[in-house]
């Protein structure tokens, strides 16, 4: 009973030990007290363990949990230089040297990473070889010398080739190295012949449009490595920054269909929808109208409950945000603001219909207004920023006047009083339609979003949103340009 105790234990500790990860690493030179285990992922690179060498050239690394698959770095402490290397093994050696960390190191149980920095080497060698080249060629067109600088050049462009043929080779023979899936990130989409002999501006559109629709073929969603390699979310960002077309309709077009290939990796799912949910929402990719969409994925993978993965306290702000902007979405028709009652010279005004009054007790509504372009103004007397920005936005009014074009203001007065407000139009003579709400029985704040001033949003002639939150001279800009394309029709 008890051999067969023993030999239970035995075999569990080797399951375990089975379960986790195990990396012997020689470092020649090394010098140093403690190296870092790092990894990519995503758009950055991770601290995942912090090793003491205490100055001794071996150390090990290893865990219960295994390593998953991707691109890890081991990072040393005094010097800036880092030793990158495959993880699809959980047990193997490396052996290397701080003198030369391409060249002078070796793997043993670890085939893929041996054709890895078989690969490095050979490129380490072009690159040097490049680099003479470019110096060369840099001298002879100083010189003037075209035709030695044209021979160069044609080097250069072998060493190009070269290097694209080894990658080609390397896919070829290497189907399962991580590195093949790193590889097929980089390969560019290739345009059939028959497309890019047309150089008509029919033939453009359409080696656009296909080079669109198939940048993702060499793309294995499938692999377990993706997120973990410093490849793939720039080719994410590439494609939406870049190649799709930057309108908010079209961003949603290519945005559903990636996402619906991406659902073969549960992690790679969850990594593309939080990434493009968020990415124009807010930060430095904050974009006029691009938050619908935010409202778009928000609305289809979070308020349904397939990202489970989000905790209550975040989901609730992706609500509150989802209705702050519900009615306030580019291309959508603008609600023509409501109320039942409002103070008009400091007597309560009742009615029925919709709209604002105006100083003088008339009713306005958004969307009896008649004209091609019509900017509703958000704006507060006692708001420092108002008092710049509002008069830039008359100069801008008064010129479209003057030049006969269909252009009005609807400008809302937030306060929750009358005094600063009469006072400031009636000393500034503005004449565009000025309304009030002191009561906020319109609900004004809740369908345009508004919680600061100035808030700007720009109507077509069909009371549909095309702009929103963008300043005077902004707004000058683009109608000048729909006046353009006005004309041009």
């Amino acid at each position: 009973m008890g051999i067969r105790i023993m030999f239970a234990v035995v075999l569990l500790s080797q399951i375990a030990f089975a379960q986790g990860h195990k990396i012997n690493v020689k470092i020649k030179n090394l010098n140093d007290s403690v190296v870092y285990l790092a990894r990519y992922f995503g758009d950055n690179r991770y601290i995942k363990d912090t090793i003491v060498t205490e100055g001794k050239d071996k150390f090990v690394i290893e865990g219960e949990e295994p390593l998953k698959c991707g691109i890890y770095l081991i990072v040393l402490e005094k010097r800036n230089k880092m030793l990158e290397f495959l993880v699809d093994e959980q047990e193997f050696s490396i052996i290397s040297d701080t003198t030369d960390l391409i060249n002078k190191t070796t793997f043993k149980n670890s085939p893929n990473n041996v054709e890895l920095y078989k690969y490095f080497s050979f490129t380490a060698e072009k690159g040097k070889e490049r680099e003479r080249l470019m110096k060369e060629k840099e001298q002879y067109e100083e010189e003037g010398n075209t035709t030695e600088a044209g021979k160069v050049n044609e080097q250069l462009q072998k060493i190009g080739k070269e290097v694209s043929a080894y990658v080609d080779d390397f896919m070829k023979n290497n189907p399962d190295n991580p590195m093949t899936t790193v590889f097929k990130l980089q390969k560019e989409v290739s345009i059939p012949e028959n497309l890019k002999s047309d150089d008509s501006k029919e033939g453009e559109r359409k080696q656009y449009y296909f080079y669109v629709n198939h940048y993702w073929d060499n793309v294995d969603f499938s692999s377990e490595c993706l997120l973990r390699t410093p490849l793939f979310h720039g080719k994410l960002q590439r494609y939406f920054d870049n190649v799709v077309p930057q309108h908010y309709d079209s961003i949603i077009q290519y945005i559903d269909p990636l996402i619906e290939k991406t659902r073969v990796n549960e992690e790679l799912f969850k990594y593309v929808v939080n990434y493009l949910t968020f990415k124009w929402e807010s930060g430095k990719d904050r974009r006029m109208c691009m938050d619908k969409v935010f409202y778009h994925l928000a609305t289809k993978h979070y308020l349904t409950g397939e990202a489970d993965w989000v905790d209550d306290t975040r989901m609730a702000k992706i609500k509150s945000r989802v209705k702050d902007l519900e009615h306030f979405l580019c291309g959508d028709t603008a609600v023509n603001l409501k109320m039942r009652s409002a103070m008009v010279s400091g007597k309560p005004a009742i009615y029925d219909g919709p709209g604002l009054y105006d100083t003088t007790g008339t009713l306005h509504a958004i969307h009896d207004i008649k004209a091609d372009y019509t900017i509703l103004w958000f704006w507060d007397s006692d708001c420092g920023h108002c008092k710049k920005q509002t008069p830039k936005l008359w100069d801008m009014y008064e010129k479209y006047k003057e030049e006969g074009k269909s252009v009005e203001v609807y400008a809302v007065n937030i306060e929750s009083s009358e005094e600063g407000y009469l006072k400031y139009i009636r000393e500034k003579g503005y004449t565009w339609i000025n309304v009030q709400d002191t009561a906020h029985l319109s609900s004004f704040r809740d369908y345009y979003d508004i919680y600061s001033t100035p808030v700007a949003v720009v109507l077509d002639k069909d009371k549909r949103i095309i702009g929103k939150r963008i300043d005077p001279e902004a707004i000058d800009r683009m109608l000048e340009q729909e006046f353009k394309m006005k004309e041009e029709d």
